[in-house]
């Protein structure tokens, strides 16, 4: 039997799909499987900020596109840009164990966000970062940044930014041996499925059950929980909001926070839930975060981008 797996180009795309690789190959050595790279829109404009880009979807399309027309039979995409809504004709089937979901702050002149001198240069291209940092330190500049994380490292180190706020996850999947502080979930809630792996096949596929065996329970249930949280709230890139569900034995903790315009105003929900019904789970976070007028704060975001 031979699979046919499509993914992006990047290193660390291609690092995450070995991830896949290597564990079907544990679990089914007799299969042969080859890995399909293909270029996405999110790869050609390494220039645009994200949330300026209006397609959705500008990492996964294409690669949805060749898996619903039976070009590669599995499609492995990083879960934090996977839209919560796909062409109908492919579905989530496994999430295998998740890395961290923190953003970290890294920069040659201070270890802390927080001790930066007024008016540094920090870089990102994630609205949702942005929007966190200027609450925190409204004081220092931030610009966009693109291109893959070694890109980025090497922007930093060659003083185009003092400093970068980027996912965990990638430094540890890429190895990158550079310190770092890790970000409180609080201070810089992740978005929903950061850290974690979508694998993902046509819904007419009869491979759900060999891939099923590559899921981690625990991943999926968080992942699951936090993309509907999101898709209820009809917030995108557009929309700088992050969410976090960590599950510990029979109790999941939900972390949810946006940052008005002005980035004057945060709203936070943090709760316990006992891991029962998902979509009470879902349905209670966000009636808690409309108490607190979260909803209004992303319908502002909405205005401000048309």
């Amino acid at each position: 039997m031979k699979l046919r797996i499509g993914t992006r180009g990047s290193k660390l795309s291609l690092i995450q799909t070995n991830e896949v690789v290597e564990k079907i190959r544990r679990f089914y050595p007799e299969i042969d499987v080859e890995v399909k790279v293909i270029k996405t829109r999110g790869d050609i404009d390494l220039e645009t900020p994200l949330y300026m880009i209006p397609q959705k979807g500008i990492f996964e399309k294409e690669i949805d596109q060749a898996l619903a027309r039976g070009e590669i039979d599995v499609a492995v995409h990083s879960m934090k840009d996977y839209p919560t809504e796909t062409i109908e004709e492919v579905k989530i089937v496994a999430v295998p164990e998740r890395m961290s979901p923190s953003d970290v702050f890294i920069s040659k002149i201070s270890r802390d966000l927080h001790d930066l001198p007024p008016r540094s240069r920090i870089g990102t291209s994630s609205l949702r970062r942005e929007a966190f940092i200027r609450y925190v330190r409204n004081d220092l500049e931030v610009l966009p940044i693109r291109g893959n994380v070694d890109t980025r490292l090497r922007k930093m180190m060659d003083g185009q930014v003092d400093g970068l706020v980027i996912a965990e996850a990638g430094l540890k999947r890429l190895q990158e041996n550079i310190d770092y502080t890790r970000l409180s979930i609080e201070d810089f809630t992740p978005p929903a499925g950061q850290g974690a792996l979508a694998i993902v096949i046509r819904r007419d596929s009869n491979l759900e059950e060999i891939l099923s065996r590559l899921n981690d329970y625990e991943s999926y249930m968080e992942t699951m929980i936090e993309r509907k949280i999101v898709s209820k709230l009809r917030a995108g890139c557009k929309t700088p909001l992050g969410v976090n569900a960590e599950i510990s034995k029979d109790e999941v903790r939900i972390t949810l926070s946006t940052v008005s315009p002005n980035y004057k105003e945060k709203i936070t929900v943090q709760e316990y839930f006992k891991l029962n019904d998902i979509e009470e789970i879902v349905s209670k976070t966000i009636q808690i975060f409309r108490e607190k007028n979260g909803d209004k704060i992303i319908e502002e975001w909405r205005e401000r981008f048309g």
